[in-house]
């Protein structure tokens, strides 16, 4: 059976941790991506293309009620399930009015929205599989097929969570290895994987995908400082020339990054912003 991809709008992570667990409970549920802010959330939904979009009304920065008018304007046909504590027929209404499909009050609603979504998974689960394969979501080779990637960084996250440090995610696309010839290419893409390895700890994680050369980067940092000094050596070590066949080659590289739990708490989430920014979608 398919899973039912969702997608969180929620400024607290507190409560999205709430519903990422709860989610991740039900047979056929996944959380593809988060966002805190509405147009984080716009530009990520229109990336992952998720069966449900979950949101709040009060965000970091803009309103889920903005949210779903956009959404819905731009020909999303996706379920909207609005989830808050505004609970007042006024806010009922108006979402309803802008195209949303269900509304639930967060101190009373939470057990009726988990069931209705829970009706509704097979259904979803038929348009999950009329989608194509894309990028990094599906297909990844290397040390970890995609669920084991998931669960290595679950595992993390909840080692990370027990010893009270950030997590950091890293996604880094290749684009110049297409243009180089097709007999260097493992060889190029080998030694990008290599000196990631070497430039990580050694309970980072680095994998690599032969469907878009890229690699994911996992780090423990104790704060998120770390992080960003961890992407800025990763970029100068991809400015150094790699070499194959007696000969120099330039492999500028894109670089996203997602930190735990700050910007997700779930896996796919954090692959998903990494991944997202990498290719310029954000």
């Amino acid at each position: 059976m398919a899973a039912m991809n969702i997608f969180l709008v929620e400024d607290s992570v507190s409560i999205r941790r709430l519903l990422v667990r709860r989610l991740d409970a039900m047979p056929g549920m996944r959380v593809v991506g988060e966002a805190a802010g509405q147009k984080e959330a716009l530009a990520l939904i229109r990336w992952t293309q998720p069966d449900v979009v979950l949101t709040d009304l009060s965000l970091a920065s803009g309103t889920g009620l903005s949210l779903l008018t956009e959404l819905r304007r731009e020909g999303y046909t996706g379920r909207i399930v609005v989830l808050t504590s505004q609970d007042l027929d006024a806010y009922r209404r108006a979402c309803m009015d802008a195209g949303a499909d269900a509304f639930y009050d967060k101190a009373s609603g939470l057990e009726t929205m988990f069931n209705d979504l829970g009706e509704l998974q097979p259904a979803a689960a038929a348009a999950v599989d009329a989608r194509p394969v894309e990028a990094l979501r599906d297909g990844l080779t290397g040390l970890y097929g995609e669920d084991a990637l998931s669960e290595k960084l679950g595992q993390a996250a909840q080692a990370a969570t027990r010893d009270g440090v950030d997590l950091a995610v890293y996604v880094l696309r290749v684009p110049s290895l297409a243009d180089v010839p097709k007999g260097v290419v493992d060889a190029l893409a080998n030694q990008v994987a290599q000196r990631l390895r070497l430039a990580s700890g050694s309970e980072d994680l680095v994998v690599r995908s032969a469907v878009n050369p890229c690699a994911f980067v996992l780090t423990r940092v104790d704060q998120a400082g770390e992080a960003a000094a961890h992407a800025r050596h990763l970029g100068e070590l991809m400015n150094e020339p790699f070499q194959a066949e007696g000969r120099d080659y330039a492999l500028p590289a894109a670089l996203g990054m997602a930190l735990f739990p700050a910007d997700a708490v779930a896996p796919r989430s954090l692959l998903t912003l990494a991944e997202a920014t990498a290719f310029g979608a954000l």
